[in-house]
């Protein structure tokens, strides 16, 4: 796991090496083990590479006149931690650069392939192998046979053309830039405040996406110009001009059909082969516990071939939050060694900032800051982790899945006129975005995942253009055409799971830990969806029925864990808002360092914002909830000073 960055000049003026050290440096944390720079010349076909030593004296005074082309990386060593692994990695004739980020967790059954081509190693890297799997078959063919999670940029100057790809799933983040001046690429938004002729300027027409959702679905950043490169997607800059081709989607799944006990049988059997394949490391490796059902399963199976395997846990002193009693279930079933720690919320302030520095973006999920401090607390002994993500997406999780069908049933009987919209928009909150949309099945699945309720949007921020929040999902969710079960949750892993994806990047990378999911194993991901998409969750008219979600992974669990462990009510890792927002050692630096840029700013009725902050205790936990967006979202403005 690693970072890069990379900056191209289009009029062909030379790169400033300088500026490329400092884009590298702002995101050193994500692999302080080694690092490289190199400049390349498009025109002449040549380059300059700097290793780790060069960089502490660059002289950037030399001459270097027509290197157009600039880019640095940033290695957490993980395998073959020797030398042989320095990046940017180049072919023998220093024709093609690679960059790469993340594991491919099917690369040495590919490098059997390359060695019977006669191929000589120099290393025992996935970046190698890519890079000659690139040179022999070409970039389309490659990204094809890769199982794993990457992000990777290859430069090619016979060509004179540079490729950006991400992996399936999205799991590795990569964003750019590219105007008329130049095109920039960073493993971390935060390396572009490196650039001299960038600014970072609030792009308000996303802002309504964020403020129901708390996040915005890809492409989109909240910074004007800036990109998220997509799952599945490749971009191909050539001669001043970019083009983006899809190499994966979920079009061609098909649905399938198998009895359910050889369903239970291959799906336990495709999990626990992802999870021994994602074990490879030179280094220590742990997992992430939270005591669900999800990490707990990842945990059983790392330990069944692993046994050194040590396990990571943040621990809340509130009983209603806290689910320490499955964790010592697990540890104690399996003799895990487990490192825990009770959550300070003393620190919140400070921790709440470090992990918005993290993310690059206003906090999407409040429970980033436990997560952080659970990086921090692995560091000491690990630098690898395996977690859960992905399961609830994938598997049917979620309780608001089950209820797409019943809420089609109440809006088409609004429709006909047999119900009142005052009716339903008292009982469900998807009913009072009425007023702005048409509703249909696309838009209550998308709106099934809002956050903030409307009214609260409306009365803390009137200006606001709510039409504007659906655009870019509405586009995203056209696009799957497939029936509503397989619809749903490919939507869910497209926008939901993706941002779990990044934000469990960040504030694991933040301590330099890589993160590894084994739920999105490729052939895992195929199965899950084809086989039991149909079949994984049922819909329901009831709010939260425990057997209808994430029906097979429960029957594993309780196989291993019990019946009592796997169909508890689902929790999550939630934070006591109520009490961090009373506690003087958050209000006072919120009322002192954020709250004169939120009256300032004036996107705001700031007069009903203090009424909420002042009366806490008589506030609704929604209420709260948009307020901790709006703090979040002020604190990332003045963290990466973004004009507005």
């Amino acid at each position: 796991m690693c970072g890069f960055v990379g900056y191209i000049n289009k009029n062909i003026d030379q790169v400033d090496p300088s500026m490329i050290k400092k884009m590298m440096d702002l995101q050193r944390h994500r692999g302080p083990d080694d690092a490289g720079l190199a400049l390349l010349s498009s025109e002449e076909n040549s380059s300059i590479s700097y290793d780790q030593n060069d960089l502490k004296n660059l002289d950037t005074k030399n001459n270097y006149h027509n290197y157009n082309w600039g880019i640095g990386f940033n290695r957490l060593s993980v395998i073959d931690t020797s030398k042989n692994g320095h990046q940017p990695m180049s072919n023998k004739e220093k024709s093609i650069y690679i960059m790469f980020n993340g594991e491919i967790y099917n690369a040495f059954e590919l490098k059997k392939e390359l060695i019977s081509s006669n191929y000589n190693f120099k290393s025992k890297t996935d970046t190698e192998i890519i890079l000659i799997l690139y040179e022999m078959f070409g970039l389309e063919y490659t990204l094809q046979k890769l199982n794993g999670m990457f992000t990777i940029c290859i430069l090619d100057l016979k060509k004179k053309k540079i490729f950006l790809a991400r992996d399936r799933f999205g799991i590795k983040p990569l964003y750019y830039i590219f105007n008329e001046d130049f095109f920039s690429f960073s493993s971390e938004i935060k390396s572009f405040l490196a650039i001299k002729n960038f600014k970072f300027i609030l792009n308000k027409k996303h802002l309504s996406e964020y403020f129901i959702f708390k996040y915005l679905a890809f492409p989109n950043t909240l910074i004007h110009g800036v990109n998220l490169l997509q799952p599945g997607q490749i971009i191909e800059y050539d001669n001043h001009q970019i083009k983006k081709t899809t190499y994966f989607d979920f079009k061609n799944f098909v649905i399938k059909k198998d009895s359910e006990n050889k369903k239970l049988i291959t799906l336990e059997k495709k999990l626990e082969q992802s999870i021994k394949s994602q074990l490879m490391s030179d280094v220590n490796l742990g997992c992430q516990l939270s005591g669900g059902i999800d990490s707990s399963l990842i945990t059983f199976f790392a330990k069944k071939y692993s046994k050194k395997i040590e396990t990571f846990s943040i621990l809340f002193k509130e009983k209603n939050l806290t689910e320490e009693n499955f964790i010592k279930e697990v540890i104690n079933k399996l003799n895990l060694v487990n490192h825990s720690d009770i959550f300070n919320y003393k620190n919140f302030y400070k921790d709440l900032c470090s992990s918005i520095w993290s993310f690059d973006a206003p906090l999407s999920q409040i429970n980033s800051v436990g997560l952080l401090n659970l990086a921090k607390l692995a560091k000491t002994k690990v630098k690898v982790l395996l977690s859960g993500e992905g399961a609830d997406e994938i598997h049917g999780g979620y309780p608001r899945l089950t209820r797409i069908n019943f809420f089609n049933f109440l809006n088409n009987i609004h429709k006909k006129k047999l119900l009142p919209l005052t009716f339903l928009s008292k009982r469900f909150k998807i009913f009072k975005f009425s007023k702005y949309f048409q509703l249909d099945t696309n838009d209550i699945i998308i709106l099934s995942s809002s956050v903030h309720s409307l009214k609260d949007i409306k009365n803390l921020i009137p200006n606001i253009n709510i039409e504007n929040g659906l655009h870019s999902r509405r586009k995203l969710i056209k696009e799957i055409q497939l029936p509503n079960k397989q619809k749903n949750l490919i939507y869910e892993m497209k926008t939901y799971m993706h941002d779990l994806f990044i934000k469990q990047d960040k504030m694991t990378m933040a301590h330099s830990i890589e993160n590894r999911v084994p739920f999105l194993d490729n052939d895992l991901v195929d199965y899950s969806l084809s086989f039991l998409g149909n079949s994984n969750f049922d819909y329901s008219l009831l709010k939260n029925i425990n057997k209808k979600t994430k029906k097979y992974l429960k029957q594993i669990s309780t196989k291993y864990f019990g019946k009592s462990f796997s169909y508890r009510s689902k929790s999550g890792f939630s934070f006591p808002l109520k009490s961090i927002f009373q506690n003087n050692s958050f209000r006072d630096p919120i009322e002192q360092e954020i709250f004169p840029g939120i009256k300032e700013n004036k996107l705001y009725d700031y007069k009903k914002i203090l009424i909420i902050w002042n009366n806490v205790d008589k506030s609704s936990s929604s209420e709260l909830e948009l307020l901790f967006s709006i703090i979040s979202l002020q604190i990332w403005i003045e963290k990466f000073k973004i004009s507005i």
